[in-house]
């Protein structure tokens, strides 16, 4: 049975992407700072005070627990965005798109394939929203592969970042522990760097795929 698809208005929801995404950005530029003192405070491992080294654990589970809970948010109302505009575009017209709404959100959830599985649902959402019943004869934007590179080197540091710190918990001596751990907070920097350019091209993304389907709306109406 051939699924029937109808067109709702993605104003609202794009609205409210963007603003957790620039909630990213922002609350990434204050972990690069928080990252930026916590490297200080190691530096002088064998002289800052237990207040200090309190204050600044408290700080950082703060600041990591926020990241979470907006990163967990952002997920999920991304992939609630990806579906409305996939079906959108489908009750626009487009045919034969080859990834469902369902599929174009979980794989990015699939080991391997979600290396390049996201992308192609993203590409093909991107074509039908700008050209839906010519979609396959559309050249894809260049912000595509911006996004899917920045996303890619992205989820990289963050396994690298992530292995960093668990190398360092293992380590008994203690400089060595010390060491171990300012090269995971400089990792964590250089992620968060990455991390604010892909929420910028990502607003720019469903900015430009929230106009393409409301334009053909307004224009075929």
């Amino acid at each position: 049975m051939t699924a029937i698809y109808t067109y709702r208005e993605l104003t609202g929801l794009t609205k409210f992407l963007k603003v957790l995404l620039g909630l990213g950005v922002a609350l990434a530029v204050v972990s690069m700072l928080s990252s930026f003192m916590h490297a200080e405070l190691l530096s002088r491992a064998s002289s800052f005070s237990e207040a200090e080294g309190e204050a600044n654990d408290f700080r950082e589970v703060i600041i990591g627990l926020i990241q979470v809970a907006l990163s967990l948010l952002t997920v999920v109302i991304f992939g609630c965005w990806i579906v409305r505009a996939n079906k959108n575009a489908r009750a626009l017209g487009a045919d034969d798109l080859r990834i469902t709404p369902g599929w174009a959100v979980g794989y990015f959830f699939v080991p391997i394939v979600n290396l390049w599985r996201p992308y192609q649902a993203m590409k093909g959402l991107w074509q039908a929203s700008h050209s839906p019943t010519s979609w396959t004869s559309t050249t894809a934007g260049s912000i595509l592969p911006t996004w899917w590179t920045l996303w890619l080197v992205s989820l990289f540091l963050n396994q690298i970042v992530y292995q960093a710190i668990r190398d360092a918990d293992r380590l008994d001596d203690f400089d060595e522990l010390i060491e171990g751990l300012q090269t995971a907070t400089y990792l964590q920097v250089a992620a968060l760097a990455v991390y604010i350019p892909l929420c910028l091209v990502a607003m720019s993304l469903v900015t430009q795929i929230t106009h393409a389907q409301k334009t053909h709306v307004e224009n075929n109406t």
